[in-house]
């Protein structure tokens, strides 16, 4: 940013969502609750352990914030009355957020991502002005507040470049199948459709939007609060992504797989419509070389993404490179 242009100068907090599926007495819990067939519960995708998995991603998460988002306000960290035995409860800007406190007592248990990211406007404390992670998401070089907001306080949404496959989304799994319903739903209330899929990384939000979005469907946003584990027709914070494009709210910003500085793709993509980003890259644990792929994209921000397909060599594997990018203790540590 030149010193000309106008600064950023409200709070920005950073929420993350956080489990230790390894804990016994939460599996017991969650495997209580959880359908025994199938075909009348979740599906595989959304049964998978991965989605449960804890690597010590957010120890990591938590020393790339403070070497290069350093301008955060406040991380809040939302958990099952869980807490991550390496963290400094005690640092001014961590609050641990357990789930009974922004969801409705009658819903819990959840083990649903959508259940509760469709009440993290309801933190206590949080600031207008918040990002969203998953404890898989990482700043990989110095970033600054104007990376996810305007200086009017709009929101920079980003999106993938790549047009969404919305005939496959019809017949595909449950990421998909929501994905679509929601820009099903934004179309049929804003006009606009809006057919990109998240980018998978850190999101900026202004929670009156969140608000908004919430009031204007409150009855599907309820539903979704009490279903304990995924349903294709769950509400998901990508509806207010898409709110916000498709009301002109905002700024979309299309995530390209080009490098941030050095591919003149980048460079021409900007010139033709000036939406686009090189900052973000989504690295899949079935890579075979995570640290050539970064360097290769040099992203400001990248996320390790588990899945039913990655194996215990892959988890392996990530935790070095992680390691290796972040080595040094932060104070968000014990």
């Amino acid at each position: 940013m030149s010193e000309t242009e106008e600064r950023i100068d409200f709070p920005i907090d950073l929420v993350y969502a956080w489990v230790d599926g390894s804990d016994p007495e939460w599996r017991e819990k969650r495997d209580r609750y959880m359908p025994a067939r199938p075909k009348s519960g979740p599906s595989p995708q959304s049964r998978s352990e991965s989605r449960w998995r804890d690597n010590d991603e957010l120890l990591y998460s938590l020393r790339s914030v403070e070497l290069y988002a350093p301008w955060v306000n406040h991380i809040f960290i939302i958990t099952d009355s869980q807490c991550p035995k390496w963290l400094n409860v005690d640092h001014p800007k961590i609050t641990i957020v357990d789930h009974k406190e922004i969801l409705p007592a009658e819903a819990l248990p959840v083990f649903s991502s959508h259940a509760i990211e469709s009440c993290i406007y309801k933190i206590p404390g949080l600031s207008e002005h918040f990002i969203f992670g998953n404890d898989d998401t990482f700043f990989g070089a110095p970033t600054t507040p104007d990376v996810f907001f305007k200086p009017d306080g709009s929101p920079i949404v980003r999106l993938m470049g790549a047009r969404f496959n919305r005939r496959r989304a019809r017949t595909g799994g449950n990421y998909s199948r929501v994905l679509f319903h929601m820009q099903k739903l934004v179309k049929e209330k804003w006009g606009k459709l809006v057919c990109h899929a998240p980018h998978h990384n850190f999101d900026s939000y202004r929670k009156s939007d969140y608000e908004y979005c919430v009031a204007q469907m409150k009855d599907a946003w309820e539903r979704t609060s009490f279903r304990r584990f995924r349903n294709n027709k769950d509400m998901q914070r990508c509806f207010v992504s898409y709110y916000v494009v498709a009301t002109g709210q905002g700024e979309l910003r299309k995530v390209g797989r080009y490098n941030r500085i050095n591919d003149p793709k980048s460079l021409v993509k900007a010139l033709m419509s000036g939406h686009y980003a090189a900052d973000s890259r989504w690295i899949k644990l079935v890579s075979p070389d995570y640290k050539k792929e970064f360097e290769k994209y040099n992203p400001l921000m990248f996320c390790m993404n588990d899945s039913e397909y990655t194996s215990d060599t892959d988890r392996d594997r990530m935790v070095e490179f992680l390691r290796s990018m972040f080595p040094d203790k932060c104070s968000f540590e014990r």
